[in-house]
């Protein structure tokens, strides 16, 4: 695996880049999901876009959650409105804070 730089993190989830193969990667809980720059965009396209009240569903535990496909169909995040609000969050703000590491990046005047 790259070396990667953090670009947002909160409790059990964070979201890391790597500037040398332009891979994001996606940390939750025990689940580690790879995206190209293109599929990473994508991704957060379809959470920003996701109505909970719309498709949550109750669980087992009583508690009502929204199903999120990652790119496996297989695999779906389960999210409480709490959670997905927060998992947003930390999507844009790592979108942010790639373009400053990029900015940093950049050599002055080739901008």
């Amino acid at each position: 695996m790259c070396k990667t730089q953090v670009l947002s993190s909160k409790k059990h989830t964070a979201i890391t880049h790597c500037p040398g193969c332009n891979v994001y990667y996606v940390w939750h809980n025990n689940l580690v999901l790879s995206f190209s720059q293109q599929d990473f965009s994508n991704f957060r396209k379809i959470i920003e876009h996701a109505a909970f009240g719309d498709t949550s569903l109750p669980f087992p535990d009583q508690k009502d959650r929204i199903l999120l496909r990652t790119p496996n169909d297989d695999i779906s995040f389960a999210f409480t409105r709490k959670e997905l609000e927060s998992f947003k969050g930390l999507l844009n703000e790592a979108v942010y804070m790639n373009e400053v590491y990029t900015l940093m990046r950049t050599e002055p005047g080739t901008r």
